[in-house]
């Protein structure tokens, strides 16, 4: 880590690497792999989000209580929803149930939510 860098631009910089890696992986047919990042992506954009504001985001359900919120606030259901593909994503880490043409699909979709938590961050 650059020591100049703050926390907020530690999360963004990683959750714009961990997208284009999740979807390089995912195009590759490496979709174990792939899923996990498109998760990486989501959380790393939502602790951007959360250090630029001051909200605690150690712990998941931080993080996840943020999305919600921010969802709620802005009356984006997209948002919520986002979050919950991202989340199973994570799962499918672990489960490896996933299909090519689910994650093709999600790659789009949590792209979409990475961008509007980013765009969210306070400036």
């Amino acid at each position: 880590m650059n020591p100049e860098e703050s926390q907020t631009e530690k999360h963004t910089r990683l959750a714009e690497k961990l997208m284009r890696d999740a979807s390089r992986e995912i195009a590759e047919g490496e979709l174990v792999q792939g899923s996990e990042k498109l998760w990486g992506a989501a959380s790393q954009a939502l602790k951007a989000y959360c250090a630029s504001r001051g909200i605690p985001h150690g712990k998941y359900a931080q993080r996840r209580h943020a999305a919600l919120e921010l969802s709620d606030e802005r009356e984006d259901d997209s948002i919520r929803l986002a979050f919950k593909l991202a989340e199973s994503c994570h799962a499918n880490f672990y489960n490896d149930w996933m299909e090519q043409e689910d994650l093709d699909s999600h790659v789009a979709d949590i792209r979409t939510f990475v961008e509007k938590i980013l765009d969210a961050r306070a400036a």
